[in-house]
C-alpha cells in the first residue's frame, strides 16, 4: 500500500529529516548508527579495487545480506516495513537487459502497485524483491522498520547505514546481523543530552 500524505508526516515526525544526505541533518542527535557491511572495517583504496569489483563475490554476499535481512524482518514479527523507494517515477525499462526475464516481469509487476514514493508492506517476497534491486544497485531504497523505530539506507558498495533510535536496538541488529557472517561497523551512539 502507498502510504497517505500524512502517513509520510507521521514517518518524518518519527525520524525527522528523512534525507540522510542532507548536511543540515543532525542525524546523530536522534539516532545511533552504523554500517550494515560484508566487511567489518573501512576498506583501503587497493582492497577496495580488489573486493568490491568481483561480481562472483557479490553474488556469494547476496545471499548472506537476504538471509540477514530475512532475519531482522522475523525477529520485528513479521510487522510492516516502509520502503521509500525511487520505482515510482523511474524508467525501469533500462533495467530490461540486465535482468532476468522473470526478475522483469516481477518489477513490472510491482511498478504497476506502486504509486508514491513511500509503500508499506509486511510481503516478504516483495521486500527481498526490493532488497536485491538495492544491493544489485538498480535502485537505492530506504527501508523503514517502524517497530523496532530503526532505519536500513540503500546499498552502497553493499554498505548499507542502518540507524536505530536505541543503543539496544542497533546492539540486537548487531547480533542478527553478526549470525548471518555480516557486520555493523563503526558504531556510533546518539548524543546524549
Amino acid at each position: 500500500q502507498t502510504l497517505s500524505v500524512q502517513e509520510i508526516a507521521e514517518l518524518r515526525q518519527i525520524y525527522g529529516n528523512i534525507d540522510f544526505d542532507d548536511d543540515d541533518n543532525r542525524v546523530n542527535e536522534v539516532f545511533t548508527t552504523g554500517v550494515l557491511d560484508r566487511f567489518d572495517r573501512i576498506l583501503n583504496e587497493e582492497e577496495a579495487f580488489k573486493l568490491l569489483t568481483n561480481r562472483y563475490q557479490d553474488s556469494k554476499d547476496e545471499v548472506r545480506y537476504v538471509e540477514c535481512f530475512k532475519k531482522i524482518f522475523e525477529w520485528t514479527g513479521k510487522s510492516d516495513v516502509i520502503v521509500r523507494n525511487d520505482l515510482y517515477n523511474d524508467n525501469i525499462r533500462t533495467y530490461k537487459k540486465e535482468m532476468t526475464q522473470e526478475q522483469y516481469r516481477y518489477l513490472l509487476l510491482i511498478k504497476q502497485s506502486i504509486k508514491g514514493e513511500f509503500i508499506q508492506t509486511n510481503d516478504i517476497k516483495v521486500l527481498v524483491f526490493l532488497f536485491k534491486l538495492a544491493l544489485q544497485t538498480y535502485t537505492t531504497p530506504d527501508f523503514f522498520f517502524p517497530s523496532i523505530n530503526s532505519v536500513i539506507l540503500g546499498n552502497y558498495d553493499m554498505s548499507l547505514p542502518v540507524f536505530c533510535k536505541s543503543e539496544d536496538t542497533i546492539r540486537k541488529l548487531e547480533t542478527i546481523v553478526n549470525q548471518s557472517g555480516l557486520y555493523i561497523r563503526n558504531i556510533e551512539t546518539k548524543i546524549q543530552f
